[in-house]
């Protein structure tokens, strides 16, 4: 943890300089020159520093306009989805929630809670959870193409989190078609014995995945007979939301 403070603080003194050199950033920061050479060695290798040429001073890169850019469109997203967030809340008295993927994750943006929900769910704002065993992460699954799914398969461990999660690969493949069949996905007490949980992806403008929406509840509400009604519901409350995004079903 150590060495990640002192590669923030080399950050800091980077962006509040503008522009510096080893030295100058071993003044500001208080570490010694071989250090400083060590850390910005590693984050230009990272491309989050670049270094000038002629100068040999270093700068901060165009990847922070990058990650700048994505936690703009996350707010973005996050604003024009709430208020189909709250009116899905109120059709269905379920909880809704609001995802991106992060890697081999999926990663909840915002959640309406129910207050006709008493269970104490794996979905808040923040929390980081599989692809594999969520809704919210199988339809940015079902979107891969055979390499892509294949390379994920072969890297994520599949562990189970309830007695229903899938972990056979065939099975995973097989849950993934028939996603794309439906147009939504059911996390069927996958990740939490008693929830169930149906979902839908939100596309951008370019009809790329953006972000997925989920209906939440206890599995005993949330009966395989509504399972096909929410899935109508939730398909109709991601196309809104990717309409307002730009994403044009016709293209």
């Amino acid at each position: 943890m150590k060495s990640l403070s002192k590669a923030i603080d080399t950050i800091d003194a980077v962006a509040e300089a503008g522009s510096a050199g080893i030295r100058e950033l071993s003044s500001l920061t208080g570490f010694p020159p071989s250090t400083i050479h060590r850390i910005v060695a590693t984050l230009v290798k990272k491309h989050y520093l670049q270094q000038d040429p002629v100068t040999k001073r270093y700068s901060l890169s165009f990847r922070f306009l990058e990650l700048g850019s994505r936690v703009q469109q996350q707010t973005h997203l996050t604003s024009i989805a709430r208020p189909h967030l709250e009116r899905l809340m109120a059709e269905t008295r379920e909880s809704i929630n609001l995802a991106v993927r992060d890697g081999d994750s999926a990663v909840y943006l915002d959640i309406v809670q129910s207050s006709y929900s008493m269970l104490q769910l794996f979905t808040r704002p923040g929390a980081r959870v599989p692809l594999y065993a969520t809704g919210v992460g199988k339809v940015f699954l079902s979107r891969l193409n055979a390499q892509e799914l294949a390379n994920y398969l072969k890297r994520v461990d599949l562990k189970s989190f309830t007695r229903h999660t899938l972990t056979g690969k065939d099975k995973i493949i097989a849950e993934l078609n028939r996603i794309q069949t439906r147009g939504f996905a059911v996390d069927n007490e996958e990740m939490e014995e008693g929830v169930r949980c149906v979902a839908a992806l939100i596309f951008d403008h370019q009809g790329q995945p953006a972000a997925s929406v989920s209906i939440t509840g206890a599995a005993m509400r949330v009966t395989p007979d509504r399972v096909e009604r929410f899935g109508a519901i939730i398909k109709a409350c991601a196309l809104t939301i990717s309409r307002e995004l730009g994403f044009n079903s016709a293209n």
